[in-house]
């Protein structure tokens, strides 16, 4: 081998021992990149192993019932010593009520009409002709949303003062029902929308609104049911829950007479839910007809009167439950728009063809105990005890298995 081949050959192996050293220097290089990067993802980021994976979107939870708890009282009257005593402060005679409870609405009976007529506390007292302020319009919307107007005393000024009596309410936001006089009009039931809670699976509660039928009577006195009057409860009760309001009977009574007993059965037979009595300023019986019960006299919640049956009040609690579905979802939707247009609520409700739904009920007697110069407050034992008595509560409870 000639001097120049073996210049050639050492320094072909000294490139491939260069290259061999730098591949091998590569390789370790690339080995501590990927230790170091892959050591540091894996302290940084957890392993799914051991955490699960969430995801950014909260997950629905459905809705499982309605429910609605209100209270009905009995005779509301804020003119003679009423409306003198309270002076100016028109909040003072429902003052008490907050001790009664908390209701998603309240409603009532109104016992005098609401003009701007001048009428003396002595005209009140002594010819039994009863008028009330438009001030007191605020605080009735307030405590009483929903007012029964089928009472008596709601023609004392004049059917001109009844007319500007509903006009007065009905511009201060007030739902009302029924007329002094049952035969003014075919049909005395109307719809109103009561406040409801949609109740979720994890127990959130939602505000809506749910139309319902109140059918309101006054066959007290002059008046008593004209054919096809109590029928047109059967309309209603065919599409939506019916509750029955009557003023009926003679006064000062504990017992419930066999007038009103036959209205109030007429009422459920024709599909109210149940039926709500009032007019005799003292408690009643109350009654189970067909499952279902018959409250006949509530007696005053805000009056003047000095006899201790005379202040005594029952005041049904009413609580309202409804199994969610799409049907009652529905109904909710419905009642909403009927908050902003009551006037087309009937239309609204036909057009869609909903089925019925069928509320179940609970009921509550709630005592209060109020009258001439003192605020209508929760009763005591000794009054509570006396209301349940007269009303012979716990033998109907026990008859609707709501003991």
């Amino acid at each position: 081998m000639t001097r120049q081949n073996r210049n050639n050959k050492r320094r072909s192996n000294s490139r491939t021992k260069y290259s061999f050293i730098l591949f091998i220097i590569g390789l370790c290089l690339f080995g501590l990149y990927y230790f170091i990067i892959h050591g540091f993802i894996n302290k940084s980021i957890p392993s799914t192993n051991h955490i699960p994976v969430t995801s950014n979107k909260a997950p629905s939870v459905a809705y499982s019932k309605l429910l609605g708890n209100y209270l009905f009282s009995g005779t509301v009257m804020l003119g003679r010593a009423v409306g003198t005593y309270s002076n100016g402060n028109y909040d003072q005679p429902f003052s008490g009520m907050s001790t009664l409870g908390k209701y998603d609405a309240n409603i009532g009976v109104l016992e005098c009409p609401i003009t701007n007529n001048a009428d003396s506390y002595e005209n009140q007292r002594n010819n039994l002709i009863f008028n009330c302020n438009p001030a007191w319009v605020p605080y009735l919307k307030k405590y009483f949303p929903v007012l029964s107007l089928s009472s008596d005393h709601l023609n004392d000024q004049g059917s001109q003062g009844y007319k500007e009596t509903v006009s007065n309410l009905t511009n201060g936001g007030i739902q009302t029902v029924g007329n002094y006089n049952p035969h003014a009009e075919k049909d005395n039931c109307k719809i109103v929308v009561l406040p409801i809670h949609l109740v979720k699976t994890n127990s959130v509660q939602v505000a809506g609104s749910l139309p319902i039928a109140l059918c309101s009577y006054n066959y007290k006195i002059i008046y008593s049911p004209s054919p096809g009057e109590l029928e047109s409860i059967k309309k209603w009760s065919k599409i939506m829950p019916v509750i029955g309001l009557m003023n009926s009977g003679p006064e000062y009574k504990h017992i419930a007479g066999v007038d009103q007993a036959n209205v109030a059965h007429k009422m459920i037979d024709y599909g109210a839910d149940f039926v709500v009595g009032n007019g005799t300023h003292w408690v009643q019986n109350t009654e189970v007809y067909k499952s279902k019960l018959i409250v006949y006299s509530m007696g005053n919640f805000i009056f003047d009167q000095l006899d201790q049956d005379g202040r005594d009040a029952l005041n049904l609690s009413v609580s309202m439950t409804v199994p969610y579905d799409s049907n009652l979802s529905s109904w909710v939707d419905i009642g909403n728009s009927c908050v902003s247009q009551t006037s087309s609520c009937p239309a609204l409700i036909e057009s869609h063809h909903l089925t019925k739904i069928n509320p179940k009920y609970s009921f509550d007697a709630i005592g209060s105990y109020g009258g001439y110069l003192q605020v209508a407050t929760l009763a005591d034992k000794t009054q509570q005890d006396y209301i349940l008595m007269r009303s012979n509560w716990k033998q109907s409870m026990s008859q609707l298995n709501q003991q």
